[in-house]
């Protein structure tokens, strides 16, 4: 190298040769983008490419668009969980508590089995509510599971009234059906007050009333309820069966 060279005064020569590891792995870097490069341009450098490459984006971008507003749109409509249905002060009827058309009876239930600490209310208070009395080893679970997505479709809950004694089938409701209370009638009133038959079934109108009794319910009995018809137009209906 001659030593009058004019850019040798600007060249410097590192102590250590790991001073130069930054400009390498640059040095690195542009070769694998060049390399990348090379690799598409048979693509982006055709005349296929540059005609179409813009309409096709544009294409896809509104399809994607398109997409996202059906994605939204079916959100916003999908049927959400109806509000609860607030209770209203009792009715004053002129049937007989325990009657169709009547109050529910000022009957107290239990959360808990006899002899277990539990919580005392009147049946009253339930509403509005569908409540379902179950007679002891019911067998029943299946029932249960399509009256509580009954109730919980028109913003009610589901009671379950079973006797007063412990029965392993009732108090395991509540970890096997969603939506559902679990009540004890001690003294059995509320069952001999409708002249309850297998499942029976009342529902019970924000005021107090109870609008429909079926007994003998069955799951594919307890899905074809009319629910919100008889709470929104109570027809102190009966089902004798």
């Amino acid at each position: 190298m001659p030593d009058d060279a004019a850019w040798a005064d600007h060249v410097v020569v590192p102590d250590d040769a790991r001073e130069l590891d930054a400009d390498v792995e640059t040095y690195r870097r542009e070769l694998r983008a060049a390399r990348r490069a090379r690799r598409w341009a048979w693509l982006t450098g055709s005349p296929t490419w540059q005609r179409w490459s813009f309409p096709l984006g544009m294409v896809a971008g509104a399809l994607l668009l398109a997409a996202l507003v059906f994605v939204l749109l079916a959100f916003e409509s999908a049927p959400g969980r109806p509000a609860r249905l607030p209770a209203s002060p009792l009715a004053t009827p002129s049937y007989a508590p325990g009657a169709t058309g009547g109050l529910l009876p000022d009957t107290l239930l239990s959360s808990a089995p006899q002899g277990g600490a539990g919580t005392v209310a009147s049946a009253r208070t339930l509403r509005p509510a569908l409540v379902a009395l179950l007679p002891i080893s019911c067998h029943c679970t299946d029932v249960v599971d399509a009256l509580a997505k009954q109730a919980g479709d028109i913003g009610v809950s589901l009671a379950v009234v079973a006797p007063g004694g412990l029965d392993a089938e009732v108090s395991a409701l509540h970890g096997q059906v969603r939506g559902v209370t679990t009540w004890y009638d001690g003294t059995g009133a509320l069952a001999a007050a409708f002249r309850a038959h297998g499942v029976t079934v009342l529902v019970v109108d924000p005021d107090g009333v109870v609008s429909f009794v079926q007994r003998d319910t069955t799951a594919a009995r307890a899905r074809t309820l009319p629910l919100q018809s008889f709470l929104l137009l109570p027809p102190y209906a009966s089902d004798a069966g």
